[in-house]
């Protein structure tokens, strides 16, 4: 009788640890919404890129309502981030983007 044990290593386990984590603040599920059940957002992201440290945070703590505004909103000229759509659940979306608001900072809209 064999027994797999599955190793993770102390970076892959925050990194699942962390993924969960967000997708669970931001309301996302493991599972993809039906229609009607988020809405589409947008974020940067440096992901297998090089970008600044600048970027790295910019990126961590901004959402924005439309691919456009988070596409013009660059760090500095050299920002190399990309453009990347994330659904929340809609009670996030209208706490984060009431009043007709585009970009959301997370460390002060939550």
């Amino acid at each position: 009788m064999s027994t797999s044990i599955l190793k993770l290593s102390r970076r892959d386990f925050l990194s699942i640890s962390a993924s969960f984590g967000l997708m669970a603040l931001f309301g996302c599920s493991t599972t993809p919404p039906s229609p009607g059940q988020g809405v589409t957002v947008y974020r940067r992201s440096g992901k297998g890129r090089h970008v600044s440290n600048a970027a790295k945070k910019h990126n961590a703590n901004h959402m924005y309502a439309t691919e456009q505004v988070a596409a013009l909103d660059l760090v500095h000229p050299g920002d190399r981030s990309r453009v990347v759509s994330v659904t929340i659940s809609t009670a996030m979306f209208t706490k984060l983007f009431s009043n007709g608001k585009l970009v959301a900072d997370l460390r002060h809209d939550l």
